[in-house]
């Protein structure tokens, strides 16, 4: 697959430089990946950040400027940002009157940008958020998540955008930002796959004569496959869907037809010809719309279609003047550029206050002093020392880059082929954390590790595993050993808070299902340390391959519904080798 790229890994942050250089009017925050306004944020206005996963161009980045977001913040491709990334974001732009996010509804999206809230509350910042879920090509919410954020995220960004210009309060740009997402819908069509830089093939098999209806933007399975159609029928069948599911008739509306990156604007207008002849035999008058690429899924042909209902307070805002890369309109002036701020002290990503918070996880610290790496040979069989511990995680991270690839496949049949990369990016940089300094308890080894995964992975996996190892070293201590029982209570205290966390069970299809059976395990060995390490990944094995049968509960694969049976959750693939790494550790394999 032919791409003008140079390195897979870095296609993100150099986008963003050429972004920048091609636009003065912006300035970028390198380390946090944030686009930002160049010019002073103006004291007394709300300010607007969203983000997200990159491969959505020109969302977001596109659309900060004049009249639309202050700042938008950059992650991985498919992967949300990381708390710290978007406290970061949260510093440049806030001027006082508050700052509003604006979340599409995926897990990773969502868990990331509340833990930044409640960082930057904790600062005393005023920060609320909206979450937009319009797609409704979800059907049957006993299994999801929500329904997905789409396309309505545009138009949100652009009406709350000129609300917070016109001068409104921080609580009426929210309220003005929540009647968009009450009243607006989307669906989209795939005709090909997507190709992700970092894997070079399609992320999933699409047939020449079949089309996927109701696909999601990173490439998740939609409604059904269906045979390929005519423009007019594939219209009829997402319009149909989209008015089935709110009251458009009898209203005026504003609708976006959008490309997913690779279908051309004859096309789309095409299918804009369509939808809008459609509407107006359902009592649904056209008043302003969009045509072209405004949220896009790399290199996949399709479109989407995007419907709100209108009215005078919504058009005024619509029409407000803005000026963005992506979006013009009206005679908003460009952003003049301020003088370069002095660099920004970065934050680190505690977890949000329901779970482990920074104050509990503050009790596992380490010291400037802690430079020595602790021991590896245990002191009796029925132990695990803590240079034990620091092996295990360097041959975590050394496990998750091998199995790289296959984590990938497993995420590409029922979530968005992020996985594999993602969690060996962060246990990468977890090992590497490891002796800067080395812990001298394992409490600051749980520390060092949690906090590691917070910043560096991004997506739901992120926090996640970063909450499962700050709850392991805060219930282990800071001791320098753990019996076997010991080391169960840590991990039944790392596996609560996941399920706390990502709001799941064993049976949902998810690393939980891994981390309970192991944990489990642990619980009930009364062997050496040997014994229950290897009982809790052989038990981590069976439950890993038992998610195959199970319906997605939970994350991104819930939206397939009985379609992820047959599919083993990646999640729970990966947790598994946290299991296997212990084992041959302590085993000395």
């Amino acid at each position: 697959m032919k791409k003008l790229i140079n390195d897979p890994d870095a296609v993100v942050i150099e986008s963003l430089r050429g972004m920048a250089a091609a636009h003065p009017e912006l300035r970028l925050d390198e380390e946090h990946r944030v686009m930002f306004r160049a010019d002073a944020p103006v004291s007394g206005k709300v300010a607007l950040v969203s983000g997200g996963g990159s491969g959505h161009e020109p969302l977001h980045a596109g659309y900060v400027g004049t009249g639309m977001l202050d700042a938008a913040v950059a992650g991985e491709v498919f992967t949300s940002p990381t708390p710290d990334a978007v406290r970061a974001a949260i510093d440049h732009v806030d001027a006082g009157a508050g700052v509003l996010l604006i979340i599409k509804n995926y897990t990773g999206d969502v868990l990331n940008f509340q833990m930044a809230a409640d960082m930057a509350r904790e600062d005393g910042i005023a920060v609320e958020y909206v979450v937009v879920n319009d797609d409704v090509a979800v059907e049957d919410s006993l299994y999801t998540a929500g329904r997905r954020g789409v396309g309505l995220t545009v138009l949100v960004e652009k009406i709350a955008g000129a609300a917070a210009a016109a001068g409104k309060s921080l609580a009426e740009v929210k309220a003005l930002a929540e009647k968009v997402i009450a009243q607006g819908r989307s669906m989209g069509v795939a005709l090909t796959a997507v190709t992700l830089p970092a894997v070079g093939h399609p992320a999933f098999d699409l047939p020449e004569d079949q089309i996927e209806m109701g696909v999601g933007i990173h490439g998740e399975p939609g409604r059904a496959r269906v045979p390929m159609a005519p423009a007019a029928d594939i219209a009829t069948t997402m319009v149909d869907a989209i008015l089935a599911d709110y009251a458009f008739a009898g209203n005026d509306a504003i609708v976006m037809v959008n490309g997913m990156g690779a279908t051309p604007l004859v096309e789309l207008y095409l299918f804009y010809g369509e939808v809008e002849k459609l509407l107006a035999t359902r009592g649904v008058e056209v008043r302003r719309c969009l045509v072209g690429n405004y949220i896009t899924s790399l290199d996949m042909a399709g479109a989407s279609i995007t419907i709100l209902k209108s009215d005078d307070e919504l058009l005024s805002y619509w029409d407000a003047p803005v000026n963005t890369p992506a979006l013009k309109n009206g005679v908003a002036p460009a952003a003049t550029a301020a003088p370069v701020p002095a660099p920004r002290a970065a934050h680190a990503a505690p977890a949000p206050a329901e779970a482990p918070t920074p104050a509990e996880s503050d009790a596992a610290e380490t010291t400037d002093a802690e430079t020595a790496s602790a021991d590896v040979t245990p002191a009796d069989d029925h132990t695990v020392t803590l240079g034990q511990l620091e092996e295990w995680v360097r041959r975590v991270a050394a496990a998750m880059d091998k199995h790289k690839d296959e984590l990938t496949e497993l995420d590409a049949a029922i979530g968005d082929s992020d996985h594999g990369a993602n969690m060996a990016r962060g246990t990468a940089a977890a090992a590497k954390r490891l002796g800067h300094p080395a812990p001298t308890s394992i409490s600051g080894l749980g520390k060092s590790v949690g906090m590691a995964l917070v910043s560096s992975v991004g997506g739901a996996s992120g926090p996640l595993y970063g909450t499962f190892f700050l709850r392991f070293g805060k219930q282990a201590g800071t001791g320098s050993a753990l019996g076997v029982k010991e080391l169960a209570a840590a991990f039944r205290s790392g596996t609560d808070g996941v399920a706390f966390r990502g709001k799941a069970a064993p049976g949902d299809k998810t690393m939980v299902d891994v981390l309970d059976a192991a944990t489990a395990a642990l619980e009930k060995s009364t062997g050496t340390m040997a014994d229950a390490t290897r009982a809790a990944a052989d038990a981590a094995a069976t439950a890993r391959q038992a998610t195959k049968d199970m319906i997605a509960k939970r994350g991104r694969a819930s939206y397939l519904g009985e379609r992820s049976i047959g599919h083993v959750d990646p999640g729970a693939a990966s947790a598994t080798l946290l299991f296997e790494a212990l084992a041959d550790v302590v085993s000395g394999k």
